[in-house]
């Protein structure tokens, strides 16, 4: 499992925001990466859709 933070920058404020934690299966069937994932999810609430950037978080766990 890979786990992903997902920032919204706002450059008017100069400020970035965490808005949701993405933890993607490896055998995803839907077979999106994190920055569509993301963009589908949350461009109806945030006006510049490419203002949403994914990290990776540093501490991927597994699981089993």
């Amino acid at each position: 499992m890979l786990m992903y933070d997902v920032y919204h920058r706002d450059y008017k404020k100069g400020q970035t925001d965490k808005i949701a934690i993405l933890v993607e299966r490896r055998r995803d069937p839907r077979r999106q990466n994190g920055l569509k994932w993301a963009r589908g999810m949350f461009g109806k609430r945030i006006a510049d859709v490419h203002s949403i950037f994914v990290m990776p978080r540093e501490e991927d766990f597994k699981i089993g």
